[in-house]
């Protein structure tokens, strides 16, 4: 009976988030704080080809597809990451085009995916993501106070919204959370430089455009 039961709910992944003090409008797993500084990070679709995995960091700031697989099934993965020296979480998509559910659903998911890779041991940096101010009712839910929180500046600076919504976000989240540090995958903006707490590193697109340019 106990088989039948595993495999009827696998699909939902509720062990992920068993045993998490649950928390919030829509009850996110409450994260433990860290006070991390990525070095040398590398894509999630990179990790494999990587020498030395013990002197990088993993990120999932690229499309969703590329770790879709990770949620469905973490086993083959979860060895090789556990060689990286820390994971930034996952980014599941938030944007104003999707159902509000959508939306709800995709932070859960990266607030449920940083609970578990904690619970396995890994150093793991979660991350912070909306995409309209009716989100920050609920859209920081579980991220642990005075801690290192990721975002992603990446598709934000290319239009006045974009800009306004990072500001804010970043804004609101310094409200509430009161980081030590806020890690931004992607360019610098102008309207953060008031914060002293801000790291930036490269994204996968830059390093991209990059090697490009150096005809690597």
């Amino acid at each position: 009976m106990q088989e039948m039961y595993k495999k009827k709910y696998s699909g939902f992944k509720l062990d992920y988030w068993q045993s998490a003090k649950l928390v919030g409008k829509y009850k996110m797993p409450q994260l433990v704080p860290n006070k991390f500084i990525p070095q040398n990070v590398i894509s999630f679709h990179e990790r494999k080809y990587v020498e030395n995995p013990q002197e990088h960091w993993v990120d999932f700031f690229v499309d969703d597809h590329l770790y879709e697989n990770f949620w469905k099934d973490t086993t083959k993965s979860l060895v090789n990451m556990k060689k990286f020296a820390g994971i930034i979480s996952t980014d599941y998509s938030m944007l104003p085009e999707m159902l509000p559910g959508q939306n709800i659903w995709n932070c859960t998911r990266n607030r449920v995916m940083a609970y578990y890779l904690q619970k396995q041991g890994l150093n793991v940096i979660p991350v912070a993501s909306w995409c309209s101010e009716e989100d920050f009712e609920w859209c920081f839910d579980g991220l642990p106070e005075k801690s290192s929180i990721a975002i992603s500046s990446s598709g934000c600076l290319s239009t006045p919204y974009g800009r306004k919504m990072l500001s804010a976000g970043v804004e609101e989240l310094q409200r509430q959370k009161q980081p030590f540090k806020i890690i931004v995958c992607g360019r610098s903006s102008a309207e953060l430089e008031k914060y002293e707490n801000i790291i930036y590193y490269e994204s996968f697109s830059q390093r991209m455009q990059e090697r490009i340019k150096n005809g690597k």
